[in-house]
């Protein structure tokens, strides 16, 4: 189970500008996905922080 501050998600979200493209993990994948995204060159937006 996870839980998150959905309040706090629906702050950033602009689907009308961005789209919404999420991904949930399970576990503490944080710094892993961070350093795949710079390597690809793709900005993480971590919503629950």
């Amino acid at each position: 189970m996870a839980s998150v501050d959905a309040k706090k998600v629906l702050r950033y979200v602009y689907p009308d500008k961005y789209g919404v493209h999420r991904c949930a993990t399970f576990g503490d994948f944080r710094e892993r996905i961070r350093d795949i995204a710079a390597f690809l060159g793709f900005t993480v937006i971590e919503e629950d922080v």
